[in-house]
């Protein structure tokens, strides 16, 4: 039988979403149903080990609730051992006053199979009559120009058991860190660290492809749960079998439950419309969907009103919609013009001059505007 390891990262527990208020709550309860989601697929394909290769937790700020919560989660995986690799949002220095990692020891302290990773070290397990060693490379800060794998290259390991490196921090060619600052690696430098495989976190996109062939020198399972329009993918997690004569199997899950999406439209007469926008948005109408509208341009006051309108309406239909036209500037409308100003008039010929020289630009509508606040004094 293979040792079966479900790998995840980058839960971010009690990240604070401030950004949405309405909906704060649920996106704080989907980072604990996503983690929650993850144990019970754990369970379903009776994996061995699960490896969550850091930043657990967002900050050091995470209120021990969140804390007890999680370890409670952590306990009803039914396999042998639960790994936590200390992240560097949630980083172990062995000088500091650790508070999350001291809270986390405190509520798991019954609890043999959830195990930290927050000190170098070699994790080893007798799993399906072999041997298996996590080499664990916690972060000590929340950033360095230097990674800290070194230790687990030189380790000495025996031929015939498994060696796997858990890991935080950016791979270099993967994600973008331009100044370094985030424990860069190098493929190479995994590749040649002796591992039949590197455990990684950092990253929120999934790593390699699911049409990778043979076997990664490293796995990076993403962010479990979107957390904002950045994460294009709706969460993962890896599920690997170790097979006897040292291939890897692998398959992705999304335990995610929400999406993130971000929708600009620019309106102008020329362009897109009102008409294009709503066909757009009924394509991604979806209860568990946080919907960005970036909408810019001009409309008549009567076609802005009813935009205004339909996306109060529609909103329902979302977990959020971010409806603010405040970007949405009313064009001069030829239409109000005679009302306003009838026709001979000086007002109505300077706008209508400059309509007709310019029908996308703001001169006119800000021509009537001044117009309309003299008219008032």
């Amino acid at each position: 039988m293979p040792i079966r390891i479900v790998h995840t990262a980058d839960n971010h527990i009690g990240i604070n979403f401030r950004q949405y208020p309405t909906i704060r709550e649920k996106l704080l309860e989907e980072r604990f149903a996503a983690l929650n989601r993850t144990v019970e697929f754990a369970n379903l394909k009776q994996a061995h080990f699960l490896v969550v290769a850091g930043d657990l937790f967002d900050s050091e700020k995470v209120s021990k609730e969140a804390i007890r919560r999680t370890v409670s989660i952590f306990r009803q995986f039914t396999g042998q051992a639960v790994l936590v690799l200390a992240g560097n949002h949630d980083y172990f220095d062995p000088a500091g006053e650790n508070k999350i990692w001291k809270e986390f020891k405190n509520a798991a302290r019954d609890e043999e199979h959830i195990r930290l990773m927050t000190e170098p070290g070699i994790f080893s397990f007798d799993c399906e009559g072999e041997k298996i060693n996590f080499y664990a490379c916690p972060c000590p800060s929340k950033l360095s120009k230097a990674h800290v794998i070194d230790w687990a290259s030189g380790a000495d390991k025996s031929s015939g058991e498994w060696h796997i490196g858990v890991a935080h921090g950016n791979v270099e060619g993967i994600g973008l860190d331009a100044d370094q600052r985030y424990f860069n690696m190098t493929r190479q430098e995994l590749k040649n660290a002796g591992m039949h495989t590197w455990l990684l976190g950092h990253i929120h996109v999934p790593w390699p492809d699911e049409a990778f062939t043979g076997t990664p020198e490293f796995f990076m399972p993403g962010i479990h749960t979107p957390d904002s329009v950045k994460v294009k993918h709706p969460g993962h997690a890896w599920y690997l079998e170790l097979i006897q004569g040292k291939d890897i199997r692998f398959e992705s899950f999304q335990p995610g439950a929400i999406r993130f999406e971000r929708l600009s439209m620019e309106f102008s007469r020329a362009g897109d419309n009102p008409e294009i926008l709503k066909k757009k948005v009924e394509s991604l109408r979806s209860d568990g969907l946080i919907l960005d509208l970036v909408l810019s341009g001009r409309l008549p006051a009567d076609e802005r009103k009813a935009l205004a309108d339909w996306l109060e309406e529609i909103s329902k239909a979302f977990l959020h919609l971010d409806k603010d036209l405040g970007d949405v500037q009313e064009e001069a409308d030829p239409r109000q013009l005679s009302q306003i100003w009838p026709e001979g008039t000086l007002p109505n010929a300077l706008i209508k001059e400059l309509l007709n020289l310019n029908p996308e630009g703001d001169d006119a509508r800000l021509a009537m505007e001044l117009y309309v606040k003299t008219r008032k004094q």
